[in-house]
């Protein structure tokens, strides 16, 4: 009679089987233009739904419990579903009423309504899905059987936390909200009694801990707060929290002392990560030796900056860890400074380390070789920065070593004969920045697991072989810069390194013609400037379809430029000053909009005008030409290019007048943003080489941060104050500039020039400029260099450039300028600042001004100029210069000419030479 009242059909509830289906057909309704590959519900037919798909039952086989409706639809399907179908109208499910766990996961919800007939759920779970405010709480609260709810990567969900609507699930054991978003609200931990596991990682959460009654609490047994913006110190309370196994405050703002009493306490901890805070003091390490669940430790200081956190592993008494660590990093520590600086020696007792992390500290030594052979499944050593030094010394034992990074130290001689059979299954390898010589072993080509390899900043030399590679198949990165590599690199290698996307082979003595193949590889970073490379640039070289950095500068490169280097849409930073490329600059017609950022064509032979096609680089953010032998007007269409930071045309043989459009132009005004980095590694292969060893665990958010990946930093070379600069990364977003110096510019300075308010650099020297100096540049109150000098200016130095407070270096030599230099505390230059002007006058030159000075007036400036009385003072030195040495000339000829003229003059030479030499005695 039981089974009767329930309707059972077959082992399932007739009830509970046409909701199903009719979940099913309301779902592939909203499927519209019929996308799908396959139906999500194959095997919803037929009588027994316990059997189907996403669909267990209870231990009878009659009532659901369980529904897995996890991505129903893929990522690129979800443009074509009905808009409906955003909505998740929970009473879909309320004839199910045993259903305790609802998986909806990887969907396209974004907005729930109903929750009808679920007082009995307890597993909830919509993690990757696209809600879009916090309301969705408001529809939550009446599950109040609810022990687990993941609402993680709903990064559209943020905002203020709905305080009071969690506080009426008080069954929450475990409450996982990362990635949402959320930056203001407190959790209230005084009303969840039974919450056990809290993750309000990679939030925007600021100011103190927003946990409300976390002292009061002593329930959780995991807690990550990772990638914040929690500051203050971190609560001594957490020496309560004796069940806690869990701890990752890593990223925030914390502050103060360590805890370091506090931190003895849990011993039941597994996983503490207290890493990238602000933290001060010593941390002695003995205070973790009876934790002995403990297999995750992670401490450093802020980004890599050794600074006020010490680390003391080796104590003043003797200690013996009771934990075996997985997982260790106490990178930038000041690790063991106040004794030996030595690796920590308690690391003789692990023997399960898979990733050890010790960079950035002051280690002393060699390599701790014993590491490799007392830990054989180690899979992550960074040793960097470190002064570790020696040959290098390797395990012949087996090991399962895949990253090893020993940059920056001070590593010396030849690398091992046998580094091939050494590191095995090797695919990070970097010993840049030591003090390596000799060539690279044959025995490399035996590392076929090889992806990444940086040799740079070293001594080593060689000729370069190509065999060696050839067998690297998976090879992403080769990186050999800064050494005395010679030889040629042409050989067909391209065939066998299909996956290399960077090369960089700069600065060292490679010589010969730069290949072909170049062109029909993967390559995404091409740099091999400052070698020795002749003929003609590869007409192919810019055809990789990913290529975003192009960089041959400083060889001994000629003919012209292939035209392709300006049409690629990839192509981001080019390269080319310092060769000998001549031509013109090819005219060409974008097909795709252009993603080009920097061009630097300067100190070439380039002719012709500078190209009007150029406003189609609508991203340029810096276009360097010095220094060829371009000529004609300066294109107005350059103003089009309104993201230009730095602009240099000098020494060039520009004409007309500078145009009155680049106030349409940044100047500083847009940053440049995270361009002034290029990551050149494989997002894939960087995934690969993450802590996927130790990711295999039931932790939420456990997996650990991705390696970091190492980056170019843009580099442009700027003169500025005189001087020659070269600004890198970070520091373009600060750098703004135009030089127009050393060309044959007439006219006035435009007045618009004094709407460049962020500019920092200024040069229009050596040009033909007339007219005043405007008052308006007094506006650009970031200028740090003005130099106008060698030109044909009159008229005074307007006072209120005196009110340019970070101007350093100003220079007005050489124009017909006059009156009184502008006095203010800060504007004080060198007297050669104002040479060439003979009616300027001013306390610190020589000519000091009078009472009542007597000055040119308008009118005679005037006459002057109709007169041709202004000097050309250039002319004037040159024609010195020219006429000083034909009088020369033309007495050494007559001299030679004549013989009796010669030897009287030589008669009069000895008499002088006498004379003087009686006088002096």
């Amino acid at each position: 009679m039981f089974l009767d009242e329930l309707q059972v059909s077959n082992g399932c509830i007739e009830e509970e089987r046409l909701s199903l289906l009719h979940m099913k057909s309301i779902f592939l309704s909203y499927d519209i233009p019929h996308v799908f590959h396959k139906s999500p519900f194959p095997s919803w037919v037929g009588s027994n739904c316990c059997n189907w798909e996403r669909v267990k039952c209870d231990t009878f086989g009659i009532h659901v419990v369980e529904l897995l409706l996890y991505e129903l639809f893929s990522d690129e399907h979800y443009h074509g579903l009905d808009e409906n179908y955003h909505l998740l109208n929970l009473s879909l499910f309320q004839n199910f009423k045993e259903l305790k766990t609802l998986d909806l996961t990887y969907n396209a919800f974004n907005e729930i309504t109903g929750n009808q007939g679920l007082d009995g759920l307890e597993i909830l779970n919509l993690e990757y899905n696209v809600f879009k405010n916090n309301n969705i709480f408001s529809s939550l609260r009446g599950l109040t059987s609810l022990r687990i709810l993941k609402l993680n990567n709903n990064v559209d969900l943020g905002g203020t936390f709905p305080t009071q609507d969690v506080a009426k699930l008080k069954s929450l054991e475990v409450l996982d909200l990362s990635f949402d978003s959320f930056y203001d609200g407190v959790i209230p931990l005084q009303d969840l009694k039974n919450l056990k596991v809290l993750n309000l990682s990679y939030n925007q959460f600021n100011g103190s801990l927003p946990i409300q009654g976390f002292c009061k609490s002593k329930s959780l047994v995991e807690l990550n707060i990772r990638n914040n913006q929690i500051r203050g110190e971190f609560p001594e309370c957490i020496r309560n929290f004796d069940g806690l196994k869990l701890l990752d405050i890593s990223y925030n703002q914390f502050s103060g002392k360590i805890p370091n009493i506090a931190i003895s306490k849990l011993t039941s901890i597994e996983y503490l990560s207290l890493y990238e805070n602000d933290f001060e003091g010593t941390f002695s390490f003995s205070s973790l030796a009876n934790h002995s669940n403990l297999w995750y430790f992670k401490l450093s200081g802020r980004n890599n900056n050794i600074g006020n956190i010490q680390v003391e592993t080796e104590g003043v008494r003797e200690w013996h860890p009771t934990f075996q660590l997985q997982i260790l990093s106490l990178r930038s520590c000041n690790l063991n400074s106040q004794t030996a600086s030595e690796v920590p020696s308690f690391l003789l007792t692990q023997h399960k380390l898979k990733y050890l992390d010790l960079a950035h500290n002051h280690l002393v030594g060699i390599f701790p070789v014993w590491l490799l052979q007392n830990n054989s499944e180690l899979n992550s050593l960074d040793l960097k920065n470190n002064s570790l030094g020696g040959t290098l010394q390797l395990s012949t034992s087996n090991h399962n070593l895949r990253f090893l990074e020993i940059s920056s130290n001070l590593f010396n001689g030849q690398l091992p004969t046998h580094l091939g059979l050494l590191l095995p299954k090797v695919e990070y390898f970097n010993i840049s920045r030591n003090s390596f010589e000799g060539n690279l072993p044959s025995s490399m080509k035996q590392i076929d697991s090889l992806r990444w390899l940086d040799v740079s900043n070293n001594k080593c030399s060689g000729n370069f072989q190509i065999s060696t590679f050839y067998n690297m198949r998976l090879l992403a990165s080769l990186v050999l810069a800064n050494n005395n590599f010679s030889g040629s690199i042409e050989g067909e290698w391209n065939r066998s390194l299909s996956f290399l996307t960077a090369l960089d082979l700069s600065n060292n003595m490679l010589s010969g013609k730069i290949p072909s193949w170049i062109g029909s590889t993967n390559l995404e970073s091409i740099q091999l400037s400052r070698n020795r490379f002749v003929g003609e640039l590869p007409k192919e070289i810019c055809s990789p379809w990913l290529l975003t950095i192009l960089d041959v500068s400083e060889n001994q490169l000629i003919g012209e430029v292939p035209s392709t280097c300006f049409t690629s849409s990839t192509l981001v930073f080019l390269y080319l000053q310092k060769n000998g490329f001549s031509g013109t600059i090819p005219h060409v017609i974008l097909s795709k909009p252009s993603n080009l950022k920097v061009i630097d064509l300067s100190y070439n032979n380039f002719s012709g005008h500078i190209p009007k096609w150029f406003n189609k680089f609508t991203s340029l953010r810096i276009l360097l030409l010095k220094g060829n032998e371009l000529e004609g007007p300066i294109p107005t269409q350059l103003c089009q290019n309104s993201e230009i930071s730095i602009m240099d045309l000098s020494s060039n043989k520009l004409n007309g007048t500078i145009p009155s459009c680049f106030n349409n132009i940044a100047f500083g005004n847009i940053s440049f943003g995270a361009s002034t980095k290029v990551t050149t590694y494989p997002i894939a292969i960087d995934e690969s080489l993450g802590d996927s060893c130790i990711c295999e665990n039931n932790y939420i958010g456990m997996c650990c941060a991705p390696l970091s990946i190492p980056i170019i930093q843009v580099k442009v070379d700027f003169t500025t104050k005189h001087r020659l600069e070269s600004y890198k990364g970070n520091i373009l977003n600060y750098m703004s500039g135009l030089d127009l110096s050393s060309n044959q510019l007439t006219g006035d300075i435009p007045q618009q020039i004094g709407d460049l308010e962020h500019i920092h650099a200024l040069n229009f020297s050596h040009n033909k400029l007339v007219g005043h100096i405007p008052k308006v540049l007094s506006n650009l109150k970031q200028l740090e260099s003005l130099d106008l000098s060698n030109n044909f200016l009159n008229g005074s130095i307007p006072s209120d450039l005196a009110t340019l407070n970070f101007l350093s270096t100003f220079n007005v030599s050489y124009n017909n300028l006059s009156g009184m230099i502008p006095t203010a505390p800060h504007f004080t230059y060198p007297e050669s600042s104002f040479y060439g002007n003979p009616y300027l006058c001013g306390s610190y030159i020589e000519h000091k001004c009078s009472i009542s000075p007597v000055l040119p007036t308008n009118n005679q400036f005037e006459k002057l100029e109709e007169d041709g009385a202004f000097i050309d003072l250039e002319a004037l030195r040159w024609s010195f210069a020219a006429s000083y040495i034909t009088l020369l000339l033309g007495f050494a000829v007559i001299l030679y000419i004549n013989t009796r003229w010669r030897q009287r003059w030589f008669y009069f030479v000895e008499d002088c030479y006498h004379c003087f030499f009686f006088k002096c005695t």
